[in-house]
């Protein structure tokens, strides 16, 4: 029984999957199809002239198949018609024919195209040749057919001769007397040996008289030439049409095959949350503009953004006897912005005063020290084996000058002024990952770390905790009940949509904290207007003078 009918969202839904991915690549498409377009025009412009030549051959009575018979103009069809255009096509006739040509020094024809064809209705062979010369093409079928001819005629005299001179010998035999014996007298030839030598003496001249009136193949007309039209102008209109269609394939193909995510809409599909904030794509996210290492511009907004969000979700949740907030960031796979995008917060949240705290609880591959310009010999992995006190690896950030803004301070967002409120600039510190651990979800699951965060959540107002990929490692499973919520990263053009389909399967199944939501990094600019989010880079010299007032 045939299942449901399709609606009509059910129908919308495939033609988007299959005309997305072509209006993604619309440019790359319409690129491919200019460029086979003007290949082909400029191909053919710088053609040569060629020129086709066409002649026929009408077998009638084919002397190699019929040879000494009397059916004179029974034509010949079928199979041995398919035998005449295999000989005429093959080296059998085409050497010859190319060996004459060199001779003749005509070089053209040799390096022409001869073909023959033939219908099972009827005895024509037609032979068309192409040559860079109409002199060229016209001598190429001649010369075909002429061969042809030549060997059909050398093939049928060969076979009336061997006729010929078979019956020749019957007849001498009938006509020689037999041997006569002592005392009796040779008898003449009898009635019936009289007769059959009457008979093959009639045989013998009329193959002598087929010999002497050839009947065979004929040349139906010497062939002529005309020139081979081309029209670049028409070949690229159909090279560009062709193009358009392989790419646009090709296109479709790819979207196919590549299983990366592509905008916000499928990664918020993926996680079931909201979209943070959206940044864009840069060269660089951090930077050194005066010396020390600061978010790139074009990310200051959003990362203001994110915080705004997460200062307002706090101050909604959070009940006066609550402790700060500690926040776990999670990606599906590494490479996905994660730490890059922890330090640079982290910048951004002391810039509004808040006194923020980076744990780094990836030990396999640290870079909160080269992101945060920290340089201590001591992280947590020293604290957490008790070499250590916290104070001593605890590391201090200073933030570039020009993220400051100040208590009360205005900024312009999307051409809206916003308000920040802080009670004085904050401060930034580090807990970088350490040395080399033999076992690191063990140390991580240890008491020792969830005494570690409650002492530091007491003393900070954000903890941001940068741990790997659980779908890579299991080293961050332990602290997805231990914090306070969860911050899923993407990122445009290398996400999988079935590694974060696993890791929302994952929190789905395991006992965790809430999902506040995702931060998605390198989206495209039409993207994030079209999400909703402004496009607003962040100006330096609009914050001045707001912060002046």
């Amino acid at each position: 029984m045939d299942g449901p009918p399709k609606s009509m969202n059910d129908t919308t839904t495939d033609a988007t999957s299959i005309i997305a991915p072509l209006w993604k690549r619309k440019w790359l498409i319409l690129a491919v199809g200019i460029v086979v377009a003007a290949g082909t025009y400029l191909y053919y412009k710088h053609q040569t002239a060629t020129y086709t030549a066409t002649t026929q051959l009408y077998l009638g009575s084919n002397g190699e198949q019929q040879a000494g018979s009397n059916s004179g103009a029974k034509s010949v069809a079928g199979r041995a018609l398919t035998n005449e255009v295999g000989v005429i096509n093959s080296p059998i006739i085409g050497e010859v024919v190319r060996k004459r040509m060199r001779a003749e020094g005509d070089i053209a024809a040799v390096r022409g195209k001869a073909k023959a064809t033939a219908s099972a209705t009827s005895s024509f062979i037609t032979i068309t040749t192409k040559a860079r010369t109409a002199r060229a093409a016209v001598s190429l079928a001649n010369a075909y057919a002429q061969a042809f001819i030549r060997r059909n005629r050398a093939n049928y005299t060969r076979g009336l001769r061997t006729q010929i001179e078979n019956a020749t010998e019957q007849l001498r035999r009938i006509e020689l007397p037999p041997p006569t014996t002592k005392g009796k007298a040779s008898k003449g030839l009898s009635a019936s040996s009289t007769i059959a030598a009457a008979n093959l003496a009639t045989k013998i001249n009329a193959l002598e008289s087929q010999l002497a009136s050839y009947s065979g193949v004929q040349q139906v007309g010497k062939a002529q030439a005309i020139p081979v039209l081309t029209s670049p102008k028409k070949n690229a209109i159909f090279g560009f049409v062709l193009g358009i269609v392989l790419a646009s394939i090709a296109a479709y193909m790819l979207s196919r095959f590549d299983r990366r995510l592509r905008s916000l809409g499928e990664i918020e599909a993926i996680f079931q949350t909201q979209i943070l904030a959206a940044l864009p794509a840069v060269k660089n996210p951090v930077v050194r503009p005066d010396g020390r290492r600061a978010p790139a511009k074009a990310l200051l907004e959003p990362l203001r953004r994110l915080h705004t969000t997460l200062e307002l979700g706090d101050m909604l949740q959070r009940r006066p006897d609550n402790g700060p907030r500690m926040i776990l960031f999670l990606s599906a796979e590494a490479g996905d912005g994660k730490s890059a995008l922890v330090a640079n917060l982290a910048r951004v949240q002391s810039e509004a005063g808040a006194k923020v705290v980076v744990v780094e609880a990836d030990f396999r591959r640290p870079t909160q020290a080269r992101l945060l310009d920290a340089s201590g010999q001591y992280g947590l992995a020293d604290v957490l084996a008790g070499k250590v006190g916290v104070e001593e690896a605890m590391q201090s950030v200073s933030s570039p000058a020009h993220l400051g803004i100040g208590a009360g301070a205005q900024e312009a967002v999307g051409g809206v002024s916003t308000v920040v409120e802080s009670g004085g600039m904050g401060s930034v510190s580090v807990l970088v990952g350490g040395g080399a651990v033999a076992n690191p979800p063990a140390l991580l699951a240890g008491g020792a770390m969830s005494t570690l965060l409650r002492s530091v959540a007491d003393e900070y107002d954000y903890v941001l905790i940068d741990a790997p990929p659980p779908l890579e490692v299991s080293d961050a499973m332990p602290l997805l009940s231990t914090v306070d919520g969860i911050v899923m990263v993407a990122r445009i053009g290398h996400t999988r949509d079935l590694a974060a389909k696993r890791l929302a399967q994952l929190l789905g199944r395991t006992a965790s904290a809430p999902l506040i939501g995702a931060v998605v990094n390198c989206v495209p600019r039409k993207d994030i207007e079209r999400y909703g989010f402004s496009w607003a880079p962040a100006d330096s010299g609009a914050r001045r003078k707001l912060i002046g007032r």
